[in-house]
């Protein structure tokens, strides 16, 4: 019955993301009626969430720190006024209006704004990835819940079939058919059944509080969750997760854009050698309104010599930076390889644990619970090996459900692990 209701549920047509988005937030009792798949989720989640938010600011400030770089200096206007009180031409005055403007003429200022560029570039690389892992630990909660749903839609089931046979038994007990043996033996089953189901409702509500969190503060009532709990996603071949792994993981690209922006700012540092000059030009007025009143022409030129401060910090600083994030991304590029081949073998073994167990034991389980209850009803059996029917299908219902959990669980890690949830958004990012 429960496999029927899981098909059920997957036949049902789910509307579109934006509608779906509006449906949820909405404080009405209809959003909480409409069912919850997991890519409407997902999408929900990377939408709204908080957590989507602080990645979003989080890269809006790694973009703002580019604005204004590489901009050269701003010239400066000068008025000053002289009045000499003594000597030969005592009282008369001077106005001088000039402009300083300073050159640079290094080159580095278009470096600079280079390696700003850069840096914005990473910022919208470690958004992608962010998003990726977001999307990540959205898809590992709702097969969490939805596992738990199915556990006490399990447990429910079997209780409700073993109260039927303790209303059986009771009938028959009343016949002088059945000893108070069967009676104590299917209250203690049942009583084991209720202990069960209630853990798997406090599991259920433990993660479907873990589901709404995830969606922020907005939604306050989660509708029912429906869908397969182990999507059967394709996979690629363990080369091609390989060869494909440096381009499809955005924090390995923001390492890289990193790198190539301190390289560039310890390149600009480096032409702190070359002084910039600063140019001024004006005019003098003398006595002005005054009988015999001139004026004048000022120029000048003013040149640093750089000869104890030429930016050596500044180029150190760069030089350490672009060390450590070529160290960084050398050593998450080796850990993913690492991992890489052995997660995708294992989803590959829990995918085929799981076929096995479905195959072998859980048809099997299911066709001994209805042979046995055939069985009872006319009296070739009694009440153990229906008990013990009983609690194998339920035992394999369940173990079916953890393979299926256990599938879900590695394909998110395996998907997070290649990047393949955050390299479509790396392409927009790239120089």
């Amino acid at each position: 019955m429960a496999m029927l209701m899981r098909a059920r549920r997957c036949s049902s047509s789910s509307p579109t993301i934006a509608s779906s988005i509006l449906l949820v937030l909405m404080a009405g009792g209809a959003a909480a009626q409409s069912p919850l798949t997991e890519s409407r989720y997902v999408e929900q989640v990377i939408a709204a969430s908080l957590e989507a938010r602080v990645a979003e600011a989080e890269a809006a400030v790694g973009r703002a720190a580019a604005v204004g770089a590489g901009r050269w200096p701003n010239p400066t206007l000068e008025w000053q006024r002289e009045k000499a009180t003594s000597g030969v031409a005592d009282g008369a005055s001077q106005d001088i209006v000039g402009v300083s403007i300073p050159l640079v003429l290094s080159g580095r200022l278009a470096l600079e704004a280079e390696a700003a560029g850069r840096s914005a570039q990473a910022a919208g690389a470690n958004l992608a990835r962010a998003r990726g892992e977001l999307r990540h630990e959205a898809a590992r909660a709702f097969a969490t819940a939805l596992a738990a749903q199915e556990r006490r839609a399990i447990f429910e089931e079997s209780l409700s079939a073993l109260r039927r046979l303790a209303e059986a038994i009771a009938t028959r007990e009343r016949a002088g058919d059945a000893a108070g043996y069967d009676r104590l033996r299917i209250d203690t089953e049942t009583a084991a059944v209720e202990d069960g189901l209630s853990g798997a409702v406090l599991e259920e509500r433990r993660a479907r509080a873990e589901v709404l969190r995830l969606l922020g503060p907005g939604v306050s009532v989660l509708p029912p969750l429906e869908g397969p709990l182990a999507q059967e996603r394709s996979l690629p071949a363990a080369g091609q997760l390989q060869a494909e792994l440096e381009a499809r993981r955005a924090d390995a690209r923001a390492l890289e854009l990193e790198a190539q922006g301190a390289k560039l700012a310890r390149q600009a540092a480096s032409r702190g050698w070359i002084p910039d000059p600063t140019v001024n030009a004006g005019i003098q007025l003398l006595d002005v309104g005054l009988p015999g009143a001139g004026g004048g022409y000022v120029v000048g030129l003013a040149i640093p010599l750089p000869f104890f401060e030429r930016r050596q910090g500044q180029e150190a600083q760069a030089e350490a930076r672009q060390r450590l994030s070529e160290a960084r991304r050398a050593a998450l590029l080796h850990t993913a390889h690492s991992r890489l081949t052995t997660v995708l073998e294992e989803v590959a073994g829990r995918r085929e644990r799981r076929v096995r167990q479905r195959q072998g034991v859980l048809t099997r389980a299911e066709e001994l619970r209805r042979i046995a209850q055939v069985a009872y009803r006319g009296g070739s059996a009694d009440l153990l090996v229906l008990v013990d029917a009983e609690r194998t299908a339920r035992e394999a219902q369940l173990t079916a459900v953890d393979l299926s959990l256990g599938v879900a669980e590695g394909e998110a890690d395996l998907f997070l692990l290649s990047g393949a949830w955050d390299g479509a958004e790396l392409r927009s990012v790239q120089p």
